[in-house]
């Protein structure tokens, strides 16, 4: 029985260990959180491009808009067409900058 319960505070500090690692965001995640924020923007005639960088803890992804004058027309950035996402590490925005 001691025996029993002298396990129960290893695998206690193993568990509490393993939570921040299993919430934390990576890049690839950080990306989808932006892309369901600008899901109305990025299209198949529209498509977006997206960069992501960590830094002090957030995540920091830049998603860059295209527009399209024609139908005929490859869809291309244009000047002040992006926006940065600040993303913290449970997937939350917490802030966003418009392109000028």
């Amino acid at each position: 029985m001691a025996a029993r319960y002298a396990l129960i505070g290893p695998i206690t500090l193993v568990l509490a260990s393993w939570v921040p690692t299993a919430t934390a965001l990576d890049k690839s995640g950080a990306i989808e959180v932006a892309k369901r924020e600008v899901k109305s923007h990025c299209t198949a005639t529209t498509p977006c491009t997206f960069e992501a960088k960590s830094e002090k803890g957030n995540w920091y992804v830049r998603v860059q808009f295209t527009k399209r004058n024609s139908p005929q027309e490859k869809p291309s950035p244009y000047p002040g067409g992006h926006a940065t996402f600040i993303i913290n590490q449970s997937g939350k925005v917490i802030g966003r900058m418009e392109g000028e």
